[in-house]
């Protein structure tokens, strides 16, 4: 949310100055709000001639519940009164990859993007993230037929955290993370660019990704802690979040040959785009939700099936909402993840995110066995 980040610097100055967090630790735990069906929802796309339907005590709405309840709707079908119903079904068998003229068939690549909002109140939801990642990962290692995958983690500002974080240390310290105050580094090229893959934590120490690259590949050592590293972006980024501006850069021209996120986006991968941020992207980003999915479309030759869009925002608009208070209402992030045929979206202020992100595996399974590559 946008909070001075002097507010967060100087909570470690001065006890009495920052947020608190009495109205998180009120809230019920006992149930996650990403298991409900209230808060996870997919739609069908626009355009693609498909509805969302609703499962609830057995009966069924199109478009949603008359009582205003947020929709779920399930890729295959199936479903139940017991959450979101994302399987593609039990006691399958294995995935024969190839089809009866023994070519491949589905995805054999992913490419993964984290959004992360970087703003002074996201701390504990960038460690909720981080601390999802490994189950969710090794779920669709275990799940889905594509054993090749990029992951890439961006932030939600240009580069200028650090030294936000700096210009108020330094008014206290002669140095700030081990820089003197009179010399403190300042971001050029890629690391002062908007949608570049992240390297470095917040401190500017670098966080292990191997291959030269800004985003990890298969083989990343300790892939688990070198995703929580990158993850925690960080609380000093400027409160004027953008991170449909950042998702658009990072997957547009800042993939080209020669660019800061070259290679990252590849033709023939499914994409899944994450986004965690508890403000909603206003005025902020250029654009609105039609033109971001335009955009995200664009850049996988206009095969909207190819993409996966997971979203963790504030739901205080919406019925049963877990944030009251901590997240601000995101109306156009929920049009833009409902506007994908694989697009859902959670509560970012749940206690938990591995039960939004273990209902997205079979989302992600579906997408991949049915993805088309580009012709």
């Amino acid at each position: 949310m946008r909070h001075f980040f002097t507010a967060c610097i100087c909570t470690a100055l001065l006890p009495a100055c920052g947020d608190t967090d009495e109205i998180r630790d009120t809230q019920q735990t006992s149930v996650s709000s990403i298991g409900t069906l209230p808060q996870i929802t997919a739609s069908g796309n626009p355009g693609t001639g498909g509805e969302s339907t609703t499962e609830q005590g057995g009966s069924e709405t199109a478009g949603g519940s008359e009582s205003g309840e947020a929709s779920t709707a399930n890729p295959t079908g199936s479903g139940g009164m017991d959450g979101p119903k994302f399987d593609v079904g039990e006691d399958t068998g294995p995935i024969d990859p190839t089809n009866e003229t023994g070519e491949q068939k589905g995805c054999q690549k992913i490419d993964f993007l984290f959004v992360v909002d970087n703003s002074g109140s996201m701390a504990e939801e960038q460690e909720a993230l981080a601390v999802s990642f490994d189950g969710f990962i090794s779920s669709i290692q275990n799940t889905v037929m594509a054993e090749d995958y990029h992951i890439m983690v961006i932030d939600t500002d240009a580069g200028n955290a650090f030294l936000q974080e700096c210009v108020v240390l330094c008014t206290f310290f002669p140095e700030c993370e081990g820089y003197p105050c009179n010399n403190l580094p300042q971001p050029e090229g890629c690391d002062a660019t908007l949608g570049v893959g992240l390297t470095k934590d917040p401190s500017d120490s670098e966080c292990g990704v191997v291959g030269g690259n800004r985003y990890m590949i298969n083989g990343q050592p300790n892939l688990a802690s070198t995703f929580e590293c990158l993850a925690k972006v960080g609380t000093n980024g400027d409160g004027s979040e953008r991170p449909m501006e950042a998702m658009v850069a990072a997957t547009g021209q800042l993939t080209n040959g020669g660019a800061c996120n070259d290679g990252f986006l590849r033709k023939d991968a499914l994409l899944v785009v994450t986004f965690i941020t508890d403000e909603e992207d206003d005025e902020e980003s250029n654009g609105n939700p039609v033109g971001w999915n335009a955009s995200l479309v664009a850049a996988k030759y206009g095969l909207e099936k190819n993409i996966v869009v997971l979203g963790l925002i504030g739901d205080p608009d919406q019925p049963n909402p877990v944030c009251t208070g901590q997240a601000e209402a995101s109306p156009r992030l929920r049009e833009f993840a409902e506007s994908f045929t694989y697009g859902s979206w959670g509560s970012i202020c749940s206690p938990d995110y591995a039960p939004f992100f273990d209902a997205a595996v079979s989302v992600i399974d579906t997408a991949c066995q049915t993805f088309e590559p580009p012709g």
